[in-house]
């Protein structure tokens, strides 16, 4: 109902519900807004009160003003609970807020690219895939271009927020829907400029990738950097404003040599790319880790070679597993995985074990 989204866009901000009576709750603001001590935003307790909506259209214009949005925007996040995903180009060029149409081409054709890739890398799970499913093509259908702003140059994409894109089937882990999709291009474009457009290079290890396994897919990262370099992008900001969150990606003085580290990037992942595949495995365990072998945080390290190359796997077992592996540990006996892993060149992570067998 709109007045618990008004309250929910309010409390997930940190205002606070400082007074309530029969009609109206009271929200106070977080202090770093800079308002006055005494500053209040009455909220109407249930749809039905008198001249509601008047009351629903004054409080989105105090919203606008104070955080910048436009009463569409406002309408689009708290009425139908969408994203909106912005985008601000700025240097000398786009000062009065103008963007020639080359560029402003660029920018659409590679933001479209960024979000269909991200969709795809969703649904398929995949670090390497450069296969576009239907249901990408869906999510982006539901996309839409908002009008653009001045002040340097503004771009604004409503995303969808609760829509079903991907049902869940016989042998998938869960249905896929647009918020998972928003969060990821959310957090692959931090995940870029705080770890890869810097002045340093990556220590790109097959650890690194697994570890970063959901922020990392070539196909994506080959977008981001055709962006950067074709939109001839100095500054900009990404911003995602919810009825949850609003939180911003600042990335300034993007220079060549940071563009230069995200293309050694890109080619340090596809030396070393991730991929999840069913897989049996066969070796010796060289390490145990367990608080509590009874519990379900059992870990093992094991030695052995896969393709014939060396490799060091890792897995979490059952208790039962558990214990099974630690006379095998003491016994130096082989053992048997079968299972789904995150694989690189040099490392196997187990994400789900479907049998462990000792080899007498």
């Amino acid at each position: 109902m709109l007045h618990e989204n008004i309250a929910a866009f309010l409390l997930n901000r940190n205002w606070v519900a400082s007074d309530r009576n029969e009609k109206f709750t009271k929200y106070s603001p977080p202090r770093d807004l800079g308002l006055p001590d005494n500053y209040v935003i009455s909220v109407p307790i249930n749809n039905n009160h008198v001249d509601f909506s008047v009351f629903t259209r004054n409080i989105l214009d105090i919203l606008g003003s104070i955080y910048n949005l436009s009463l569409d925007e406002l309408v689009l996040i708290i009425e139908q609970e969408q994203t909106i995903f912005s985008i601000r180009i700025y240097d000398e060029n786009t000062r009065d807020g103008k963007i020639s149409l080359s560029r402003f081409d660029e920018v659409l054709e590679r933001i479209k690219s960024i979000l269909l890739d991200t969709a795809s890398f969703v649904i398929d799970k995949n670090s390497t895939s450069t296969r576009v499913p239907p249901e990408a093509n869906r999510y982006l259908n539901l996309c839409e271009f908002i009008e653009t702003q001045k002040g340097s140059f503004i771009a604004k994409i409503q995303l969808p927020q609760n829509e079903l894109i991907k049902e869940r089937e016989l042998f998938d882990r869960q249905e896929v829907y647009s918020r998972e999709i928003n969060t990821r291009v959310k957090n692959v474009l931090s995940f870029v400029n705080r770890e890869v457009l810097t002045p340093r290079l990556v220590d790109v290890t097959d650890e690194y990738l697994i570890e970063n396994e959901e922020l990392i897919n070539l196909k994506l990262l080959k977008d981001i950097e055709t962006f950067y370099l074709n939109a001839e992008i100095k500054n900009i900001d990404f911003s995602f404003t919810n009825l949850s969150e609003s939180s911003k990606i600042e990335s300034q003085e993007i220079t060549r040599q940071k563009i230069l580290n995200l293309s050694n990037f890109i080619e340090n992942v596809s030396n070393r790319a991730v991929e999840t595949i069913r897989l049996d495995f066969r070796g010796l365990i060289t390490s145990l880790k367990s608080r509590d072998p009874d519990g379900t945080r059992n870990a093992i390290t094991l030695g052995g070679s896969y393709q014939d190359l060396p490799v060091v796997a890792s897995a979490r077992l059952s208790s039962d597993d558990y214990k099974n592996a630690l006379e095998a540990h003491k016994l130096k006996q082989y053992v048997n995985i079968s299972g789904t892993a995150k694989k690189t060149r040099t490392r196997i992570s187990f994400i789900e074990v479907d049998e462990f067998l000792i080899e007498e």
